[in-house]
């Protein structure tokens, strides 16, 4: 008896959570959770760090080292316009954001796209637990799948 609960329960969360598709208010606030500064585990050496700004943008930094040095910077943004969701990337001494916009929220999961981008197309980020960030980056067939593990500072 006691299993067939369990299993139950857990059919009924997998229902609710495939049904979470949140406005775009709501997907900003489920975002803000990736506050924080968040340092590679494995994989390509990737760390980003966010702020939120207010209830409609968050700032951020992706950044890559060698040696001590950085190698790679980027400045990140999130943002909400009405009812979209931007996720944009200025890169090295462009002036110019790259948008992706984002086209599924899931509960811990966000899926930002920008088809007519050369590389990435896509970009998506999934909270496995309070201290655990896996971003991943694909072009549209799903090819070139960078995958990025992160754990999040205790600062």
């Amino acid at each position: 008896m006691r299993n067939s609960q369990l299993g139950l329960l857990i059919f009924i969360l997998v229902i609710f959570s495939s049904c979470y598709r949140p406005a775009a208010r709501q997907a900003f606030e489920d975002l803000k959770i990736l506050e924080g500064k968040w340092f590679s585990t494995e994989g390509p050496q990737f760390n980003e760090q966010w702020k939120v700004v207010n209830d409609s943008l968050m700032v951020g930094v992706g950044f890559s080292m060698n040696e001590g040095d950085t190698a790679f910077k980027e400045r990140l943004k999130i943002y909400r316009s009405g009812d979209q969701i931007f996720y944009g990337a200025q890169v090295g001494e462009n002036n110019n954001f790259i948008y992706f916009k984002l086209k599924e929220a899931r509960i811990r999961s966000w899926m930002f796209e920008n088809p007519v981008h050369d590389y990435p197309n896509i970009i998506q980020y999934k909270l496995i637990d309070e201290h655990t960030l896996v971003a991943k980056t694909t072009n549209m067939r799903g090819n070139k799948e960078v995958i990025f593990k992160m754990k999040k500072s205790e600062e």
